[in-house]
């Protein structure tokens, strides 16, 4: 079998123990390649093209990859639209993709993702988008007012996410996110829940691991990435069916689901496509890059 991972950084910790878990794969043996979307070509030979030659296909340099039969997409926020293209070209190639181009770009936007597990029925924290001052303000009233959490539509790992206490901060944020042409999310606060919030890692249909997330002393957010400790925890049984709904609902074979605790139920924080697992690793001792190899495996 023949996995191709893109991924920017092989020296990444997801990176650096998928590969480690596909050599020593025996049954089937994995061929595992790194390949960087951004030195990735992509032709289109369209309808005038010879015998044999394929309509579709990549190029690293002048030389075209070889057929796969796998491609596990490690795609940073950064380059999601060049990152997306190339994943749509393996898909035009007939190699399955995990996961998806419409999956990824669907969760990837914030906004976009709110709207798609609210219309499934699925609890999400009030939230507002928008970018006019006039806006601004109307849409923090109709979250229900301050203190408000505020995020821009494309950060991740807790960047991009802002905690509103104050009438003088409104005007502040608003102006700075105006000058660089930001659309904006506005959230209602959930006081109950902050501070902490459960990660649960899916692959496939089912949760193979799940942490509570806890921030540090004088922060909101809990994300690892921003000095949040992450701890093993049994997942309620409301949250699991959540989480897992969540990933269905958008499409992702394999996700990061982080859900926070509300006086209404269990609602979804934010969906990740490409969910880091270092943390959740050292968090519950489990091997998720080997699950991870075993599923797609499982489904080539």
């Amino acid at each position: 079998m023949r996995l191709a991972i893109l991924s920017r950084n092989k020296n990444l910790h997801s990176i650096r123990r998928l590969l480690a878990e596909s050599r020593k794969s025996r049954h089937p043996k994995i061929r595992c390649d790194v390949i960087n979307p951004l030195d990735c070509q992509l032709v289109l030979n369209g309808a005038a093209h010879g015998p044999g030659r394929p309509r579709a296909q990549v190029f690293v340099g002048s030389q075209p990859l070889p057929p796969y039969d796998a491609v596990l997409p490690r795609i940073g926020a950064s380059i999601t639209d060049y990152g997306l293209a190339v994943v749509k070209q393996f898909e035009a190639m007939g190699v399955r993709a995990v996961n998806g181009t419409r999956a990824i770009a669907e969760s990837r936007d914030k906004m976009r993702s709110l709207q798609i597990l609210s219309q499934a029925g699925l609890g999400v924290p009030p939230s507002a988008l928008t970018r006019s001052y006039r806006g601004f303000r109307a849409a923090v009233e109709a979250v229900g007012g301050l203190p408000t959490v505020l995020k821009v539509l494309q950060g991740t790992q807790g960047r991009g996410v802002m905690l509103l206490n104050a009438p003088i901060s409104l005007i502040t944020v608003h102006e700075t996110l105006r000058s660089l042409g930001q659309d904006v999310i506005i959230q209602q606060f959930l006081a109950e829940g902050a501070g902490r919030d459960y990660r649960a890692f899916i692959i496939g249909d089912r949760v193979v691991a799940a942490m509570m997330r806890t921030a540090p002393e004088g922060e909101f957010r809990s994300n690892i990435h921003r000095g949040g400790e992450g701890s093993l925890v049994r997942l309620p049984k409301a949250f699991e069916r959540t989480a897992i709904r969540a990933a269905r609902v958008l499409g992702l074979e394999i996700a990061g689901v982080d859900l926070m605790e509300s006086h209404n139920g269990p609602v979804v924080l934010e969906v990740n496509s490409s969910p880091g697992f270092e943390g959740i690793e050292r968090a519950t001792g489990l091997n998720i890059a080997a699950l991870i190899i075993k599923h797609i495996v499982r489904r080539r």
